[in-house]
């Protein structure tokens, strides 16, 4: 069944808009901005109490509960969201595209999921304008067009696509929950590293390694021999996120040198001051070429590499890290001599035995919620190419 198609413009309302600074006696208020959606979420996590005489000139559009944004800046970035409740009546920026449904034509979360479409987001694409800050108009977003069917089927499908997507939110929280266990049984066989509640012998992290480099220098591009790790794969919980790669040759002679291995730590020294240190463990198979923002430390007989990387990403470790870290033009360093003298304790071997053991279970049931999200973010588009297209 084919479902006509209506202009955006033709089942949405205008907005009321104001200018904080000209209200006098206005309360302070909360400003959505284009960073205050989370693009992965598709929803508002951080909007900003704002003092009406400090509101920043985008600060215009009154915005209720059930109300549409969508980002005309960077289209291809799909940040979109629906107002919630706790949000009625705040102020969003002119970045955004207020959608304001007619009730009588169109529902809110019905629109919603359509503005989340590859369709609407690729034709929003092919009408942008500006290289290096694509954008869309108002008008744009209002004369492109939606398929419509009647009000009550629109309010079915949308009941469908909310409920496949909170399946994929739960198992999305459920592995951010499960980024946390690390850390936490780090605590529990550990305790506070400043405090040595087991009375373990102090050390430094040199002392438990047997061997450190830095990566290569060479340029990476979209071709070559090794996939190489840069700064962006280790991620501040302290995993490897292999979704984004470059690609590099290396001579002979540097294989050894900058490639990794299974259980190398990677330490990532140079970044942001909340971002270095990064630690992460590599554990494939394959053979990776490493950058030269990047240490990579292998430990020796008798140590684990979860235990070093678990103390690095540990709060108080990453307190150590904030607090050694030095500024060089904007970003924040901390080299491999710096980084071998960290100062950590010296825990039995069967305890980073035990620390690694469970860290590899949280690893295997991490593998298996993703394999499941992977089959509902799947079954997620296939629902929402059906529902558009008349077939659900």
């Amino acid at each position: 069944m084919s479902i006509p198609m209506t202009a955006i413009g033709e089942i949405v309302v205008p907005i009321k808009t104001w200018n904080p600074r000209r209200a006098s006696g206005a309360s302070p208020f909360d400003y959505i901005d284009l960073s205050s959606v989370d693009r992965d979420e598709k929803t508002i996590v951080g909007p900003t109490p704002t003092i009406p005489s400090e509101a920043p000139s985008r600060a215009r559009q009154l915005v209720d509960a059930g109300d549409i944004l969508v980002s005309t800046v960077r289209p291809n970035l799909n940040a979109v969201a629906v107002v919630d409740e706790g949000l009625d009546g705040a102020t969003a920026s002119t970045g955004f595209s207020v959608l304001r449904p007619v009730p009588e034509k169109a529902a809110s979360r019905y629109i919603f999921h359509w503005v989340r479409t590859p369709s609407f987001v690729a034709d929003m694409v092919r009408k942008a304008t500006g290289a290096s800050y694509p954008a869309v108009s108002d008008k744009i977003v209002a004369e492109s067009l939606i398929p419509l069917p009647p009000l009550e089927e629109q309010r079915r499908i949308a009941g469908i696509l909310d409920a496949a997507d909170a399946l994929r939110r739960r198992r999305r929280e459920a592995l951010a929950l499960l980024d946390t266990l690390p850390g936490a049984i780090f605590a529990e066989m550990f305790g506070d590293p400043s405090k040595n509640p087991h009375g373990y012998e102090s050390g430094t992290i040199g002392d438990l390694l047997s061997d450190v480099r830095y990566g290569t220098s060479n340029k990476a591009g979209a071709e070559g021999a090794l996939p190489i790790l840069r700064m962006g794969n280790i991620t501040y919980e302290g995993r490897m996120d292999l979704s984004d790669l470059k690609r590099i040759d290396l001579s002979e002679k540097d294989i050894p040198k900058h490639t990794v291995r299974r259980g190398d730590i990677l330490f990532n020294r140079t970044n942001s001051a909340d971002l270095v240190g990064k630690t992460a463990i590599f554990n494939e198979d394959d053979p990776y070429a490493f950058a030269g923002y990047l240490v990579r430390a292998r430990v020796s007989n008798g140590n684990r590499p979860e235990y070093v990387a678990g103390y690095l990403n540990s709060p108080h470790g990453k307190k150590v890290l904030r607090n050694m870290a030095k500024n060089i033009v904007g970003m924040a360093n901390i080299n491999a001599k710096e980084m071998q003298k960290i100062p950590i304790l010296l825990t039995p071997e069967d305890k980073q035995e035990s620390y690694a053991a469970r860290c590899a279970q949280i690893g295997d049931r991490r593998e298996t919620l993703m394999g499941h999200l992977s089959q509902l973010e799947t079954l997620f588009a296939s629902l929402q190419s059906r529902a558009f297209a008349g077939a659900l």
